[in-house]
């Protein structure tokens, strides 16, 4: 059966730009069992996609009575696209195109992902939308319990066989790394993810401690501010594999998000390197390593409370580090593994 995989409409399927969805579908087209019947659709026009078999969908010519419908645009070339055969369809994050291929289904089996809080996308925010997907899908999957809970708030029901957790995993190394003493920050700059709380309270650990530096990864035109620092190296977007290098080196990531993440990914690709993990109490994010640091409050004074107590302890990192390294518990090796028996379930 061939597999149609759907991605959010403004998702980049690229190197340098892939976003938590991107890395997860590409990692399952790369090595899934099914991996020769999957085609991968998407609305950008991209020279070097992640992986082949990528078909773009491109809107930039839509009619002008799709002016105010983009999405209901990319989502009938999509269809018109898709092979008449009966097909796995498999969406991301996109309730509303779930919808869309419920009401447009050739006997499909349809599989929804939900990589957010189900209660603040279109197409599911409300009860009755959610027991309408829970009734009409053959599968959804939550990437943290956390988010799997939210979906059930105010339901009738409290589960259903129908769903289930698949955590997006990273690949383990195979020995571990020699450290050196960095931090690493690595997302959105921006204050949701903690960005001015953490750059407050780095500022202050660089100046009493020398022998440390700091790398921070990402950028966000709508917030991002430079801090100047000799110890502090920019890097703005990096390919996946350049970040997992930076992840390697240091000693110490810091995750403080401030918002309630549905999982956070970069929570546990800094676990699958043998970083000791600080990390915020919010969403899905305890869910990542049960060997992290975790923030009661996500203030400087705690964040900074919080490096300086591991730094000024070697053997406290040492400890962390080889312990969050030995019982790394999200390998993509397991979730590749879920991801076929699901296809061949529905197949």
């Amino acid at each position: 059966m061939k597999i149609n995989i759907i991605l959010p409409y403004k998702e980049t399927y690229s190197e340098k730009l892939a976003g938590a969805v991107s890395l997860l579908v590409s990692e399952v087209k790369n090595q899934c069992k099914f991996k020769n019947n999957i085609k991968i659709f998407g609305s950008l026009v991209l020279k070097k996609p992640l992986s082949k078999d990528y078909v773009s969908c491109d809107i930039s010519n839509k009619p002008f009575y799709y002016f105010f419908g983009r999405t209901s645009y990319y989502l009938e070339n999509i269809k018109k696209k898709i092979s008449k055969e009966k097909s796995i369809i498999e969406i991301h994050n996109r309730p509303q195109a779930a919808n869309f291929f419920i009401n447009n289904n050739n006997n499909n089996k349809i599989i929804l992902y939900f990589h957010n809080n189900p209660l603040t996308l279109r197409g599911s925010k409300y009860a009755y939308q959610r027991m309408y997907l829970l009734k009409n899908l053959d599968k959804i999957i939550f990437v943290s319990e956390w988010t799997k809970r939210q979906f059930f708030k105010d339901l009738p029901v409290l589960d259903s066989e129908k769903c289930l957790v698949i955590y997006p995993g990273s690949n383990l190394i195979k020995k571990f790394p020699k450290k050196k003493n960095n931090i690493v920050f690595a997302g959105k700059l921006n204050q949701s993810k903690g960005y001015n709380i953490f750059t407050n309270a780095i500022l202050e650990i660089l100046r009493k401690n020398r022998s440390w530096s700091c790398d921070i990864v990402g950028d966000d035109p709508r917030y991002y501010e430079k801090i100047n620092h000799p110890k502090i190296h920019y890097h703005g977007w990096l390919p996946y594999k350049k970040t997992m290098e930076i992840f390697e080196k240091s000693k110490i990531a810091v995750i403080p998000s401030t918002w309630d993440e549905p999982l956070g990914r970069t929570a546990i690709e800094a676990a699958s390197r043998g970083c000791v993990s600080i990390i915020s109490k919010r969403g899905g994010l305890i869910e990542t390593n049960r060997h992290g640091l975790f923030l009661n409050y996500v203030t400087k004074e705690e964040l900074y409370n919080k490096l300086n107590k591991i730094i000024n302890s070697p053997s406290l990192i040492n400890f962390y580090s080889k312990k969050t390294f030995k019982e790394f518990k999200h390998s993509i090796n397991k979730t590749i593994n879920q991801i076929n028996t699901i296809y061949k379930e529905l197949k």
